[in-house]
């Protein structure tokens, strides 16, 4: 049986996986993939580690005019090729931008594939639930109109994809939603997300997700999930996760 922690840690390699997608390299060889869920503990035998790949990491802040505040952000380069895609990643409650680095440690799963990805993460705050908030501030908005900009000035225009765990999780969902355009296209590629933090009614959600029922509906990604059936999309949720039922319900949708 998986627990929570190892299956976020799986869950990465599912974002590697829509990264290695989004930058146009061919996920075929099923070799690759085992070989990551066995590091990961998906198939019989010890629960391994995979190595430090060497991956630089850049730390740096902006001044966000959505944040309010200065906003720490980290992203890594690959260690033995040019970036041929970036992962943004969004983290989990009470977690901030090192987390995919220094508990994850995205960067090691990309390099163990040859996946030469950058992956981008932002400060959102530890309880912004990536959207727009009455107190002013707008994680969301912080992402897509700063973030990412600043991300395509240090890297060039690269192919964009989306991963999340838990809070990260939901607002990488929203996130592939409202970057869709009327005509099909999207900013993104695709997006991984493992136990989002889903909910069906605004009575069930975790003290502070949302500030009012109306700030549910208002934030509601399975109103708008038409829009990820034109992405790659995966979603991870074990059975006895608080959020498997509304996961459940969404991947129902999506297809």
């Amino acid at each position: 049986m998986l627990t929570r922690r190892s299956l976020l840690r799986v869950t990465a390699g599912g974002a590697v996986g829509a990264g290695l997608a989004a930058a146009g390299v061919l996920y075929e060889d099923q070799g690759l993939r085992y070989k990551v869920e066995e590091h990961l503990g998906l198939h019989p035998g010890p629960d391994l580690t995979l190595p430090g790949s060497g991956a630089r990491v850049v730390n740096g802040a902006f001044k966000s005019r959505f944040m309010k505040a200065q906003v720490g952000y980290a992203y890594s380069l690959p260690p033995k090729a040019a970036p041929g895609g970036i992962v943004l990643s969004l983290y989990g409650k009470g977690c901030d931008q090192e987390t995919v680095f220094d508990w994850l440690h995205l960067p090691d799963v990309a390099a163990y594939v040859g996946a030469p990805l950058v992956i981008a993460s932002a400060n959102g705050g530890p309880d912004s639930y990536w959207h727009k908030r009455a107190n002013g501030t707008d994680a969301h908005a912080m992402l897509i109109e700063e973030f990412v900009p600043l991300l395509i000035e240090h890297l060039g225009r690269l192919p964009l994809v989306l991963y999340g765990f838990s809070m990260g999780g939901y607002g990488a969902l929203l996130a592939a939603e409202r970057a869709a355009s009327p005509n099909g296209g999207n900013l993104f590629s695709a997006v991984a997300a493992a136990s989002p933090a889903l909910w069906t009614e605004p009575g069930e959600t975790a003290p502070g997700a949302f500030d009012s029922p109306a700030d549910f509906y208002a934030n509601d990604v399975f109103t708008s999930v038409q829009a990820l059936r034109s992405l790659q999309a995966r979603l991870d949720c074990g059975e006895e996760d608080p959020f498997y039922g509304a996961t459940r319900e969404l991947s129902a949708l999506m297809t």
